[in-house]
Parts: C-alpha cells; structure tokens; sequence
C-alpha cells in the first residue's frame, strides 16, 4: 500500500504547476507527442539522477546550504535564459520550436536547476521512503512518468492556433521568470542566512 502512496504522490507532484509540466505542455501545443515526449525523457533523466542520489543516501546534500546558493544562482540564470528565448520567439504552426537535442538538454537542465524537483526529493520523499528504497524509488518514478507522459499525451492533442501559441508562449515565458525570480531569492535568503551567522 505504501508503494501505491508514493507512487500517488509523484504522480500528483509532477502534475502540480511547475517549471518541467509547463515546458512539457508548451512542447506538446507547439511541436506534437512527439517532443513533448523528448522532453518527458529529459525530465525522467534529472528524475533519475535525484532518485539516485535519494536511494544512495545522498538526499542531504539538498540541504546544504552552499549547494543551495550554487543551484539558486545558475538555475535562475538558466531559467531567465528559458523565459527570455521563449517570449520572444514567433510560434507559427507549420514550423519546429527546437531541434530534438536542445529540448532533451533544455528539459534536462530545468529539471536540474528546478527548486521544486530537488525540495521534493532531497527534503519532502527521503524520509517518507520505505526500508525497501528500490523499491520506494521505482513507484515513485512510476507515479511522475504516467504524470509526465499524461501531460504530454493530452497537450498534443489539443488542436490550437498560432495566436493562441504565442499566448501561451508569454505565459509561460513569464512563468519561468516567475519561477528563476524565486529560486535568486532563494539564494539571496541563504547568502543573507551566511552574513549574518
């Protein structure tokens, strides 16, 4: 039963608005299943990664104060790199958004760079995990796959037109910034936290 839970819970997590469901989702509306699906991969690739680091026992490096300060600064500057490409860019249906390389490196290094993806394993799953980590680990990645897959799945389907895309393209683009504004003021905080010690 507590496999079922975790396995729930990555599913419902990997749903919840977010950097990685959001990139996943502007990939199906814009470019199909199928780079949406390069972009799962990605995602399921940083995943993988942090449930390694979950299963070896490394999940407090997450809190480590200085390893707090290093993702915060690179990943908001990734993610205002992300949102800054993204609201300027013309959707046109007819055309690709990205080549299949750079969605797969750009989901990966979201996924990396994403507060919610490293709080969320390193502090809320390890110490829910059972005795068993493979196993806990396995229904875990199960739950976020079929979240991910869902999602791309559903966003590719949804037949939308050119405006609507460069609307969403804005929405977006202001969601990473929204998102890299809180991981540098996350940063900012543990600086501080560092000074004044």
């Amino acid at each position: 039963m507590e496999y079922l839970i975790l396995a729930s819970i990555g599913f419902i997590a990997a749903l919840t608005p977010g950097p990685d469901i959001f990139y996943v989702i502007k990939q199906g509306l814009c470019s199909g299943l199928k780079k949406a699906l390069i972009a799962v991969l990605g995602i399921l690739t940083g995943n993988i990664i942090y449930l390694s680091l979950v299963a070896v026992g490394l999940s407090g490096i997450g809190k480590n104060i200085y390893f707090q300060i290093i993702v915060g600064m690179f990943g908001s500057v990734y993610l205002f790199k992300i949102a800054f490409t993204i609201f300027k860019e013309k959707v046109h249906l007819n055309l690709v958004c990205k080549a299949s390389k750079d969605i797969y490196k750009e989901a990966l290094l979201l996924n990396l760079s994403n507060p919610k993806a490293m709080i969320f394993f390193a502090v809320i799953i390890a110490p829910f995990m059972s005795k068993n980590i493979m196993l806990s680990c396995v229904s875990l990645f199960l739950g976020i796959c079929i979240a991910f897959i869902s999602g791309a799945v559903v966003s590719s389907k949804i037949t939308i037109k050119d405006n609507w895309l460069n609307i969403t393209n804005k929405f977006a683009a202001v969601l990473f910034f929204f998102f890299g504004m809180k991981l540098l003021l996350f940063a900012i905080e543990n600086i501080e936290k560092i000074i004044s010690k």
